[in-house]
Formats: C-alpha cells, structure tokens, sequence
C-alpha cells in the first residue's frame, strides 16, 4: 500500500507539480485504502464518507501535507470527529481527530477518556493538526489534552500514530499497512463514542 516512494511528492518545488504528483501517486492509495478502513470504522452501525484533500484554496504555495478522512457525514469533515490518514513530507500519520470547528458540541469528548486510557501499546497525541507536534499518550497528557480542548478556543484533540520516514517499518510496506489497520480498529469504537456524543446533542437541541 504505502511506501517510502510516496513521500517523493513533496519533493516538487511548485503548486502544479505538487499537486500533479499528489493526485497521480498518493490521492488513487488514499482511495485503495478508504475501501478497507470504512468498513473498519462502519462496524459501530453508522455511515462513514470517505473526504481526500483536495487543496482547492490553494493558488500559489503548495500544500506540505495531503490526506484522506473518514466522517459520519457526506457534506465534510472538520466540524464531526473524524479520521485522518495522511503524509507530511517526513512522515505518515493516522489521526482520530476532533478539530477546533466541531466545538459546537458541548462535551464532546464526554466518555473517551476510559476508552483512551485502555489502548494498548504506544500511541500519539497532538492540539493541532496543523503542526507536526506530538507527545506521548499518557494519563497526565491524555488528562492535559482533554482540558485543553474543553477550555482553550482553539485547542484540537488528536489521538493516534505517526510513522517517520526514517522507521524501519517502511522495509515491509505490508506490515506498515497491517499495523495501520489495527489501529483504525483500535480507534473506531472511541470514535464511535464521539460521534454518539454528536448524535446526542442534536437530539437535544
């Protein structure tokens, strides 16, 4: 699925030939890899849209990042919890992301923290998706990370992996592609949760 090969697309200088390659090497993977990680995420019984970045707003810089999500809704993305799998010019990430447009929703993040604090193995978390920052997920951060979002205005809430292009992982594209399954699986019922939350709050209004 992804290899080191696929980082070579932010080697070009310009709009055009960025996008060129984005559109002919990495934006056809993103849509190969919608086909088994919506299914993953559909398993919680709620519909799930696939979104690639398309950089429409874009007419003069090109675009450092590039990226698919996965929302509940077919209209967009930013203001719903979502999915986000992606490439920086160094690195792949995978996030489950509530960004600073889905504050609308009182208490989003209502009943993830348990479901957080049960995943296994070494995760990532992050306040801003535009920023290649990240610490390690642990229960002061985790804690840290969910008052920020709650009290700053524009605090984001991330949760997931990133693998640098340097990892040795890259050497087996397909243990790369499995691990990165097995996170989303990891990750789809705390998204689920979100999204219930959502649900629950339109209820109400």
């Amino acid at each position: 699925m992804f290899t080191q090969a696929d980082f070579e697309a932010f080697a070009a200088p310009t709009l055009e030939a960025r996008m060129a390659l984005i559109r002919a090497r990495l934006d056809p993977k993103f849509a190969e890899a919608a086909k088994t990680i919506v299914p993953l995420l559909q398993a919680a019984n709620h519909p799930i849209f696939t979104h690639i970045a398309k950089h429409q707003r874009r007419h003069k810089n090109p675009p450092p990042n590039t990226w698919v999500a996965f929302s509940p809704s077919r209209r967009g993305y930013k203001m719903l919890p979502h999915l986000e799998l992606g490439f920086w010019d160094d690195r792949l990430f995978l996030w489950l992301a509530c960004l600073r447009e889905s504050k609308t929703v009182p208490q989003l993040l209502a009943g993830v923290e348990p479901m957080i604090e049960k995943l296994s193995g070494q995760w990532l978390m992050a306040d801003d998706h535009t920023n290649k920052a990240t610490v390690t997920l642990n229960l002061p951060a985790l804690k840290q990370k969910i008052t920020r979002f709650d009290t700053i205005k524009n605090a984001e809430f991330l949760i997931g992996q990133v693998y640098l292009a340097g990892d040795p992982i890259w050497t087996t594209p397909d243990v790369l592609w499995a691990e990165i399954q097995g996170c989303v699986a990891d990750l789809a019922p705390i998204l689920d949760q979100l999204v219930r939350n959502v649900a629950a709050y339109q209820t109400e209004k």
